[in-house]
């Protein structure tokens, strides 16, 4: 059976980082740069609907994809 290659997009693949500890540092560096993007969580104990909480996680990504896309 012939291999094949699937190349999706127009970055170059071979920026792949193999090394574990170089792909963890930098995995550590831009969970550094958007953690303050995340929008705050209301403090103490919240009961809702299933529903409710949904709708309140919906809220929260919609601002954190707003925060990281910017104004247009």
């Amino acid at each position: 059976m012939a291999s094949m290659t699937r190349t999706v997009g127009r970055q170059d693949r071979s920026e792949l980082i193999l090394d574990p500890s170089e792909a963890w540092r930098r995995g550590r560096l831009l969970d550094a740069m958007l953690a303050g993007l995340r929008a705050p969580r209301p403090h103490g104990v919240t009961r809702a609907t299933h529903r409710e909480m949904n709708r309140a996680d919906d809220a929260r990504q919609l601002e954190m994809a707003r925060r990281l896309n910017g104004p247009r």
